[in-house]
This record gives C-alpha cells, sequence and structure tokens, in this order.
C-alpha cells in the first residue's frame, strides 16, 4: 500500500511543477513593466551664423600684376573672384626650396619682372591647408612651410615653342626668407590668356613706391570710391553662444553685473563674459591644464576653422589675418566692401581671435564680438578716399614715423561709435603696419583737408 500512495504523489508533485512551469513562462511572456516615461534629451540650437568652406576665409588681399612695364591691382574680392576660380582648375607639383636667404631686394625683383602675377596674403599660410582646400596639387607628401606671396611667372606660356602648359610658380615667406619653387600645369595658354591676363587688363593702375633697402609698397594711382557707412549695430543671441559652447547649458548660471555692464555665464568647467556695451565676447576653458605640446600652423588654422564652423560663428565677411605658432592663436579679421574693419579695443572688437589647446584637443580661449552690421539704406556719405601716392606723402611728413619701418599699407575701414549707442560709423581710412601692429592716418577726402578722428 505504501508504494501506491508513493507513485500517485510523484505524479501529483510532477503535475504542480509542470503546471507552475507553464504559469512562470506565461507570466514572463505578458509581463509590461509600469516604467516612468523617460522624456527626450533636449536639443539645443547652437547655429548662430554661416558655416564656409576653407576658400571663403584664406583670400589674397591684393592681387597685382606686372606686364609690358605697367602694374595693374585690385584689392576687390568680386574682381579677383573669376581668377580665383580659375586657379582651382590648375595643378601643382615638383614643390620645392630654392633659397633660405630672400632679402628684399629680390623679393621686389621677383614681384617686378615682366608677366609676373602676385597675391599678397595678410599672415603666413600652410602648404597643406593652402594645397589642400585651394589649389590642387600632384605632391603627395606637402612641406608644413608656409608662405605669404605666391607670384606666377607665365613667360614661358608666350613662348611659341613651350606645348606643355606650364607656369612657373614661387612662393616666399617674408617673414622667415624663404623661397619655394613650383610647377602649375594649366587647363591650356589661351585659356590662362583669356581668363586671368585679359581679366586683369580691366584692373585699376597700380604704382610701385620703392623703397632703399626695405619691401616696395603696391598702391592705385588714383584715389578709391569709399563711401562712409553708418550701420545698426546688431547683437547675436547670446544664448546661441552659451549652447555651442558649454558642454551642457542646463547647467549654466548668468551673472549679470550692471555696473561694469557685463554678464558672466558659468558651469564648473568655463566662463564665458558677456560685454554689453562694447558687444564683445570672451569664452576661457578654465578646465585645461596647461601643457607645452603645440600644434603645427596648419592644424592650428584647420582646427580653429572647424570649431568656428560648427556652431556657424561666420557671423559676417571675416577672413584669416594670421597664425601666432607661440600662442597657439589663430585670427580672423572681419571685412567690409572686401576693406579690413579695424577700430580701437575700447569700442569693439573687429575680430576674432582663436586659442588652441592641443594637449586637451580644443579651445582654449575665444574671444569675438557678437554682433552684425545691418546698413542703414540711404544713410551714407559718398567720397573718395585720397590715392597711393597722397598717402605715402602724408606719411613721409610725419616726424614720428620711420618711412623704413613700415611694413604695409593698406585702405580699410575704422570703426567708431556713434552718438546714437546702437549705431557704429565706418570711416574710410589709410592704415599703416609697424612691428605687426596696425595705426590708422586721418581720413583725407582726395584734394581736400582732414576730416577728422586723430
Amino acid at each position: 500500500m505504501g508504494l501506491k500512495y508513493v507513485e500517485q504523489i510523484k505524479s501529483i508533485a510532477l503535475f504542480v511543477l509542470v503546471f507552475l512551469s507553464i504559469t512562470l513562462t506565461f507570466s514572463i511572456w505578458t509581463y509590461k513593466p509600469n516604467y516612468d516615461t523617460i522624456e527626450p534629451p533636449k536639443v539645443f540650437d547652437s547655429s548662430i551664423g554661416k558655416q564656409l568652406q576653407m576658400s571663403d576665409i584664406i583670400k589674397p588681399y591684393r592681387m597685382l600684376f606686372h606686364m609690358n612695364g605697367k602694374w595693374k591691382g585690385t584689392n576687390e574680392n568680386v574682381k579677383m573672384e573669376s581668377i580665383l576660380s580659375e586657379m582651382k582648375k590648375w595643378e601643382l607639383s615638383d614643390l620645392t626650396l630654392v633659397s633660405n636667404n630672400l632679402d628684399d631686394k629680390k623679393l621686389n625683383e621677383l614681384i617686378g619682372m615682366n608677366n609676373r602675377m602676385t597675391l599678397f596674403y595678410t599672415g603666413e599660410i600652410p602648404f597643406p591647408v593652402f594645397l589642400q582646400n585651394l589649389l590642387p596639387t600632384q605632391n603627395k607628401k606637402i612641406n608644413e612651410a608656409a608662405f605669404n606671396r605666391m607670384i606666377i611667372d607665365w613667360n614661358k606660356l608666350n613662348n611659341s615653342s613651350m606645348s606643355n602648359n606650364e607656369l612657373i610658380v614661387f612662393f616666399a615667406n617674408s617673414k622667415n626668407n624663404k623661397l619655394y619653387k613650383a610647377k602649375i600645369k594649366v587647363q591650356s595658354g589661351k585659356q590662362f590668356q583669356s581668363n586671368v591676363v585679359t581679366v586683369a587688363k580691366s584692373f585699376p593702375n597700380y604704382l610701385e613706391i620703392e623703397r632703399e633697402g626695405a619691401k616696395s609698397f603696391y598702391l592705385p594711382t588714383k584715389a578709391i570710391n569709399m563711401p562712409k557707412y553708418t550701420y545698426i549695430i546688431e547683437p547675436d543671441p547670446v544664448n546661441s553662444y552659451k549652447n555651442a559652447l558649454f558642454s551642457d547649458p542646463n547647467i549654466v548660471k548668468r551673472s549679470p553685473d550692471e555696473v561694469t555692464g557685463t554678464e558672466k555665464y558659468t558651469d564648473d568647467k568655463s566662463l564665458m563674459t558677456i560685454d554689453v556695451t562694447k558687444k564683445t565676447l570672451n569664452f576661457v576653458n578654465t578646465s585645461i591644464v596647461e601643457n607645452k605640446e603645440k600644434a603645427l600652423e596648419s592644424d592650428l588654422i584647420l582646427n580653429t576653422f572647424s570649431f568656428i564652423n560648427e556652431h556657424g560663428g561666420w557671423t559676417g565677411d571675416f577672413r584669416y589675418s594670421e597664425v601666432d605658432y607661440g600662442n597657439q592663436k589663430v585670427t580672423y579679421q572681419m571685412y567690409l566692401k572686401d576693406q579690413p574693419v579695424f577700430s580701437d579695443r575700447s569700442v569693439t572688437l573687429t575680430e576674432i581671435s582663436t586659442y588652441w589647446d592641443w594637449g586637451n584637443g580644443r579651445i582654449s580661449k575665444y574671444y569675438r564680438p557678437y554682433y552684425q552690421p545691418v546698413p542703414i539704406p540711404l544713410v551714407r556719405n559718398d567720397g573718395k578716399l585720397m590715392s597711393g601716392p597722397e598717402a605715402i606723402e602724408k606719411i613721409k611728413d610725419r616726424k614720428d614715423i620711420n618711412f623704413e619701418d613700415i611694413e604695409e599699407i593698406r585702405s580699410g575701414f575704422y570703426l567708431t561709435k556713434n552718438a546714437n549707442p546702437n549705431l557704429f560709423t565706418l570711416e574710410p581710412m589709410w592704415f599703416y603696419s609697424i612691428n605687426g601692429k596696425w595705426e590708422h592716418l586721418s581720413p583725407v577726402i582726395a584734394g581736400g583737408d582732414p576730416i577728422g578722428l586723430e
């Protein structure tokens, strides 16, 4: 009898276990947890202005031609554009260093020979940046060297025995006295003549101002049509910069200071200071630990350009100005009507300064204006800025200036405050550079008297 009940008990136990297994399996399949609703992360709009190509911000400030004993030149981008576009169809090869001792006399000779075209750049252009973005090349390995003058010799195209459509090009660095030479293959000599040389013949007349033992100046012979403009200063939304520059805008704290006219935005890693009066922004990454690693000049330009591009920081016509390798700094200058815009720093900024930290792979400092000049319809005073030779005479008359110390002379605009705090005036002037610092001459209308900022 005992054995009989044992078998029945086993059967019942097995049935119970199977039933429980089925029930548990069904419960797992049909179980729906009561999760709390998870909100998607908030996406911040950090787009401020435009995104550009490298060719939009690296442009020559002067294009100069010497042919048949005459000088032709321009600083207007609209006149240069077709030639710069034509250059993108060329191909460079055989880039080599030919001199470590390029002096000013030799540079003047290279520029002044017949059938020469020269592009002038404000700062050094590293070959990796130029040849990967502006001029195609056959060279697989590109030298990390840099230049600030590009001199093209098209004499070979005028030789009927030459059928290879080759130009000779020199890349000069007037800062470290190095000279490079290369070949350029154009599509055809006929096309070069029609799309480059013929176009240049319509450029304004220029004059070479020679100096003993110093670089020559190349300036327009006639007065320049440059009106005086009045602009409304329209500030960019500060929140857009906050969203772009801080990793988590949600935790950023704002601290206004009415006494100093500033606003500070902080998190645990960075500080952004807004000067409401000057319309300037100063961003510092306070978490970066100083290190001695330095980026190459080409990487500095590429990285800072990408950084500004990411948040659409090109809020106007800004162009590459210079790279400071020692301070790991790249500067981009504001332009208006193809003229550089300068100002007193006590008024505002007219440039973007970026500092790159190579060891941490990010921006350490970022200084810039956060406004856009908006033209006021019909508010302009037409006039002509005195000619280049007249500007030279004005400089020579200055007892406090050594003419031989001047590095360059350019026309441009000087930005000043109007009586209305929301209005700025842009005054046409001549500027001269000494020791890397730009100073302005008193604005003078052609044939007239100073109209007075100094």
